[in-house]
Formats: structure tokens, C-alpha cells, sequence
């Protein structure tokens, strides 16, 4: 069931009515019924690898509590000679248990992703390397796979290290794996923010319903009226690059980049929205990406939640592994504890986690390039802002008009360097990102863009025309959200007949100028 589809509006209604018109302590029951049948109606084939993945790490964490009582339980009775003695030797074994049990359940969890997600790419690659024919393999993607399994696997490694209480019982832990609105493309919520929301049961709110309702309608704009639009321009020019000149490819790699924003982003805010019309708050996953003035605060707000999870279970326990530690010990040796010494480890292990970005993408060598791309720019950014912070290098003072001039450089060169990388990811194969990134730089014309550019793409100038002008008026919302301008406060506080008169403009308006074709559509990030 498509996000962008009449059947998910009634879908919702019909949620919205029984979750409010039974008695609280129950509600949660609604939500899971709701959110299995939600996947039932997207994917029924793959249900079945959401509840392998419910079942194993709720029964792996619930193993964590009974391996900490059972050792509290056994030290209670021994005396304070025997804890002396043999504590630390008991410790350890029981730890050794429950890194086995981690280990385990990580690999077979991991395995699944890995095995539906790259086994075919890489047997593919395997006989072609060998001559064979291709095997054909015809492997289910099930929906969201990436991101409730990471969510899922946060949560089991929280309970390893005694962040999380367990949860006792079985189906409430499954509602909070398959809650329905972040099913599609997150975005990945951690245990102990959404899951007593779930949980506890919420009252109605009207306004956080109207605040919800405005959310979705933000989200559809992006998605039906800018980022379909955008697709549609992006294919008609990508598709037969070698009919246009460089600055042409360029707008159509523009394209993408909206598109891609537009789409993601959209269907987070819908999902979000959707949360709220029932009381609860989702975690914002993008937070106005192309204001940023480096590449690493760009991907510091874009998919601030995958960021984020990599951050917490890949960089930090890498940063305190052994073998990590021993990198960072011959750095000292080798550049003798100077600058280099210090701001190369951290480098690196940035490096590292894009890298990984990069091949959670997908199987193809674009993704694994793009990941290699972003992170040598990290890479670079990381040893220069450590050099400066090492060095206590103060950032000078400028006059505004100085300023401006600098923000606008910094600001032109991130977007270029964000941009640029995007030929790799909305590429079919490398030799076509190749392709379309030397064409870029050839045959340089930007007048071409206002003759017959749009003739030659069969895009009509309606569909320019209202292309440019919500793309100026999503620029114009986020520029206020990026001064600190509450949108939805201010249109909330408005009179009731001001706020109807939006709400009702706002879906008329979504509805005349969507791009969707009603095919039913999916989002780009739903299938990662």
C-alpha cells in the first residue's frame, strides 16, 4: 500500500478512528494490528522475514536480562571472600555468553539483509567472471528491510549494554519493529523514544492532528508536485544524453538532486504526519541538508537518523576496538605525535563509515564509488577542521559583505561537491556516471537552456512553469524554517476560517498540479 494513494488516506482514517474509540490501555493493539496488516497489504510474500527478524532479537535481548539476573541472583548468595576471588573470572564468562548470543543474532539478522539485497548482484558478478551464464535469480527485496532491521539491531545492542530494559512481551516489541508509518523509509527510531509512545497509548490532540495533517500535505507537495515533476525531466534528458550540451546534463543531474531530496524527505514528512495525527512524535530525519556550508554538516542533516546509528554502533565501537587503538599508536609512531598523529585515526574512521553509507546503498560499484567519494571528502574536511582545532586556529573576523561573500563560496562549493556526487548514485553503472560527468564539461552553452531546451525534452512549459515556482516556494518555506520561523505553529495560531481556508487551498492545490499518474508508485528509499 502506496503512501500516495487514496486507499492509504482511508487506510488511516479507518487507524485514527478505532485507536481513538477504544480504551486507552489497548490502543497499542490497534497499532499492531494495523501495522502488520499495512505490510500484509504492501508485501505479504516477505511478512515472513520482518517476524524472523521480530522474533530473534526479542528472544536474543530477553536472554541479555535473564544472563544479568541469573548472575545477580548467583552473587547474592556467595560471600564477600568467594566475590573477591572469583568475581571478575564470573564476569567475564558471562559477558563472553552474551557477546557469543550478539554476535550470532547480528550475523543471522545481517545475513538475511545481505543475502536478499547483494547475494544475486554478487553471483552475477561471479559468472560473469567465470564465463557462466547469469543464474537469473529472482530475489524479494521486502519492503523497508534496511530499516527495520537496524532499528531492531540498535535496540538488541542497547540491551547488550544495559541501555534498554528488555521489552517483556513479545507483540509489543513487534509493534515497535513494524510500526506502519516509518516502515516505508524510516526513519530509524530508538527504543526508549518511540516505543513508550507506542506502548502507553495517547489522547487526541486536535491541534497535534491539524499539525500532522499540514506535515503529510508538506509531504505530498514534495513528493506529487516537485519531485515526480522533477523525475520526469531528469529521465527525458539522462536517458539520451549525448542529444544535449553540458550545461543541459547538468540541469538534468539538478533534477535528480531535487528529486531525490523531494521524494526522500517528502515521505519522511508524510510519515511523520501520520504519526502525529495519532499522537505520536517521530524523530526528524532531514533538516534543510543543501543550507549546509561543508559536506560533513550536509550529511550531518541528511538522514540525520542513519547518521546518527552509525555513529552510536559502528564509529564509536570502532574508535574503542583493539585494532583501532593500535592504528592510532602507529600514526603516533610514524608522524612522531605530531598534528598528523592525532587528526588521520579520526579521519580514517570517518572514511570508514561513508564507505559503508556507500555499500548500504546497494550492490552496485556506483554506491560502493559513492561511498568511496564521500568519504575521501570527509576524510579531507576531518583533518582540517582537526588540524585547526588542534592548533587552536580561531576563525578570523569578517565584514558582512566579506561574510556574505565567503558563506555563498562555501555554500556553492558544498552544493557542487554534493551535486557532483549524485552522477554516481543515479547512475545504472559506472561507465554511464563516467559518461555523463565528462559530458557535463563539454559543449558549454547555458543559453541552450532558454531556446529550445524544453521543445527537445517534451517537458511542456505548464510543467516548467510549475516546477520552478514550487521549487522556489520550497526554498522560500525552508529558508524561513532555517532563520527559526515555526511554519505550522504560525499557520496554527491563525483564526479557525484562516487555518480551513489553508488546509482546504493546500489539498486542492496538491491535487491540480500533482505529477503522480496513480499508477501507485513507490518512494525511492522504500526497497533499501
Amino acid at each position: 500500500m502506496s503512501f500516495i494513494s487514496i486507499y492509504f488516506l482511508l487506510f488511516l482514517l479507518l487507524v485514527i478512528f478505532f485507536y481513538f474509540n477504544i480504551p486507552k490501555k489497548h490502543r497499542w493493539i490497534v497499532l499492531l494490528i494495523s501495522s502488520y496488516l499495512f505490510y500484509l497489504l504492501t508485501d505479504v510474500r516477505a511478512v515472513i522475514f520482518i517476524i524472523l527478524t521480530t522474533l530473534t532479537i526479542y528472544l536474543t535481548a530477553k536472554k541479555f536480562k535473564s544472563i544479568t539476573e541469573q548472575q545477580k541472583e548467583f552473587f547474592a548468595d556467595k560471600d564477600e571472600e568467594w566475590l573477591n576471588l572469583n568475581k571478575k573470572d564470573y564476569v567475564k564468562k558471562t559477558k563472553k555468553t552474551k557477546k557469543i548470543l550478539l554476535t550470532l543474532t547480528l550475523l543471522f539478522n545481517f545475513g538475511i539483509l545481505f543475502a536478499l539485497k547483494y547475494f544475486s548482484s554478487i553471483a552475477d558478478s561471479v559468472a560473469n567472471l567465470l564465463n557462466l551464464p547469469p543464474l537469473e535469480l529472482s530475489i524479494l527485496l521486502p519492503l523497508g528491510i534496511s530499516f527495520y532491521t537496524f532499528q531492531s539491531v540498535g535496540y538488541l545492542i542497547d540491551a547488550y549494554y544495559n541501555k534498554v530494559e528488555p521489552e517483556k512481551n513479545f507483540f509489543k516489541f513487534a509493534l515497535f519493529v513494524s510500526f506502519f508509518p516509518q516502515l516505508v523509509q524510516g526513519p530509524i527510531s530508538r527504543y526508549n523514544q518511540l516505543a513508550p509512545q507506542l506502548i502507553d497509548g495517547n489522547n487526541f490532540n486536535y491541534n497535534q492532528f491539524k499539525s500532522g495533517i499540514l506535515l503529510m500535505m508538506w509531504g505530498f507537495f514534495k513528493k506529487l508536485v516537485i519531485a515526480d515533476r522533477a523525475n520526469i525531466l531528469y529521465l527525458s534528458i539522462m536517458d539520451n544524453y549525448t542529444m544535449y550540451q553540458g550545461a543541459e546534463i547538468y540541469f538534468g543531474m539538478l533534477c535528480f538532486v531535487l528529486k531525490l531530496y523531494c521524494d526522500f524527505s517528502g515521505g519522511i514528512d508524510i510519515a511523520r504526519g501520520t504519526a502525529e495525527c495519532l499522537g505520536i512524535n517521530l524523530t526528524q530525519n532531514f533538516k534543510r541538508p543543501f543550507f549546509a556550508l561543508s559536506v560533513t554538516e550536509y550529511w550531518r542533516r541528511w538522514h540525520i537518523t542513519l547518521g546518527a546509528w552509525m555513529k552510536d554502533y559502528v564509529l564509536y565501537p570502532l574508535t574503542l576496538s583493539k585494532g583501532y587503538n593500535k592504528f592510532i599508536k602507529s600514526c603516533r609512531k610514524t608522524f612522531k605525535n605530531s598534528v598528523a598523529s592525532k587528526v588521520i585515526p579520526a579521519g580514517v574512521a570517518m572514511f570508514f563509515i561513508f564507505l559503508l553509507v556507500g555499500i548500504w546503498h546497494g550492490p552496485n560499484l556506483t554506491y560502493f564509488l559513492f561511498g568511496v567519494y564521500n568519504g575521501i571528502i570527509i576524510l579531507i574536511e576531518t583533518i582540517v577542521n582537526e588540524t585547526r582545532k588542534i592548533k587552536k586556529i580561531q576563525p578570523k573576523q569578517h565584514k558582512k559583505t566579506t561574510k556574505f561573500f565567503i558563506t555563498f563560496t562555501k555554500f556553492s562549493v558544498t552544493f557542487s561537491l554534493v551535486a557532483f556526487g549524485k552522477y554516481l548514485s543515479a547512475a545504472p553503472d559506472v561507465t554511464t556516471a563516467f559518461n555523463w560527468f565528462i559530458a557535463t564539461f563539454q559543449n558549454q552553452s547555458f543559453i541552450m537552456l532558454f531556446n529550445d531546451f524544453l521543445t527537445r525534452t517534451d517537458f511542456s512549459v505548464t510543467n516548467a512553469i510549475i516546477l520552478f515556482v514550487s521549487t522556489a516556494f520550497l526554498i522560500f518555506i525552508e529558508t524561513m524554517q532555517e532563520k527559526g520561523h515555526k511554519i505550522r505553529e504560525f499557520i496554527l495560531n491563525k483564526k479557525i476560517i484562516i487555518q480551513w481556508i489553508i488546509f482546504y487551498f493546500a489539498i486542492f492545490l496538491i491535487i491540480l498540479l500533482t505529477a503522480y499518474d496513480g499508477s501507485g508508485g513507490g518512494f525511492a528509499y522504500e526497497n533499501f
